[in-house]
């Protein structure tokens, strides 16, 4: 895996496109690899729900003959979090209260960079 500095950079470069607020990588147990979110955000918390919200739908799909789930995004009266499964972690991206998103640049933004975290995970 590429040190935490490198994956930080990669993190923080989708901030403020699109009304990204920050991104959170989480390995598959929940546990914090890294953040590009605000301080005020519990990370820690973020992270373990998340994982356990991802992967509850992908077994979910998976029940119902629907395949294996690669991306999820949720729209919430504070934004929208996006989901994305990457090599056995989880990239979750918030964007910020009260901005107009563009759904499909946010989306095709965030896959770009899946691809520049991908061989940062190996």
């Amino acid at each position: 895996m590429a040190d935490n500095g490198e994956i930080q950079a990669m993190l923080s470069s989708l901030n403020g496109k699109h009304g990204i607020l920050g991104c959170l990588l989480v390995g598959g147990d929940g546990s914090i690899v890294s953040s590009s979110l605000p301080g005020d955000i519990d990370n820690s918390t973020l992270g373990a729900l998340s994982a356990t919200l991802f992967s509850n739908n992908d077994v979910s799909l998976q029940r119902m003959n629907r395949g294996s789930l690669s991306q999820m995004t949720l729209l919430t009266d504070q934004g929208i979090l996006h989901f994305c499964q990457v090599d056995g972690h989880y990239l979750i991206v918030l964007t910020a209260k009260g901005q107009r998103i563009n759904l499909e640049g946010l989306i095709r933004s965030v896959e770009e960079q899946i691809g520049h975290l991908k061989p940062m995970l190996d």
